[in-house]
């Protein structure tokens, strides 16, 4: 069975930490599960209830596709004043509508953060995805203190890959479970 993660970008900056962390992800993936990532959030406008229509904006409508299609999220959340940053916020709120329709209903979704202080980022992030409907998991959250990256090479440093390793081989674990927990009802 192949497993379909999305990979949801929280930096728009092209030289983002956790851009490079999107990169190392497809690598490190367990064998038979498909990395898309999610790198276009800042193309997203604010949310509007006005223009959440049936014709959304494309962007919009991309990205309710692919978290839609994914068995699970990855949510790569950088650290801005402290919190999620605008633009992957902007995108769970795109996510969870219209109404009772968020894509992330009943999603496992673990999240990977590079920033000062990690455990309120994560801490927001699950929030954020609970509120929407995922299911984030709490033991299933690589954090990286940026003091500690300062001077190495994040698509070859260990332990780097080792934690996004484990956290996707969690996550790809909740999918499954949380697939044969499909199956059940519906039989």
């Amino acid at each position: 069975m192949t497993t379909t993660l999305a990979v949801l970008v929280g930096s728009p900056r092209s030289a983002s930490i956790h851009r490079q962390l999107a990169q190392v992800a497809t690598q490190v993936a367990p064998e038979g599960t498909t990395v898309e990532i999610v790198d276009y959030l800042d193309t997203l406008p604010l949310y509007n209830q006005d223009i959440d229509t049936d014709d959304a904006p494309e962007a919009v409508a991309r990205l309710r596709a692919q978290i839609a299609a994914a068995d699970g999220a990855l949510l790569l959340a950088p650290a801005n004043n402290g919190t999620l940053s605008a633009v992957l916020k902007n995108a769970i709120d795109w996510a969870s509508r219209p109404y009772g329709e968020s894509c992330l209903t009943a999603k496992p979704v673990a999240v990977s953060s590079a920033a000062i202080n990690t455990s309120t980022v994560v801490e927001h992030a699950h929030l954020a995805v609970t509120i929407a409907g995922g299911q984030p998991l709490p033991e299933a959250s690589a954090t990286f203190a940026l003091r500690d990256l300062a001077d190495v090479d994040v698509a070859t440093h260990e332990p780097i890959s080792t934690a996004l390793r484990a956290t996707l081989a969690s996550l790809v674990q909740a999918t499954e479970a949380a697939q044969s927990d499909t199956a059940a009802g519906a039989a």
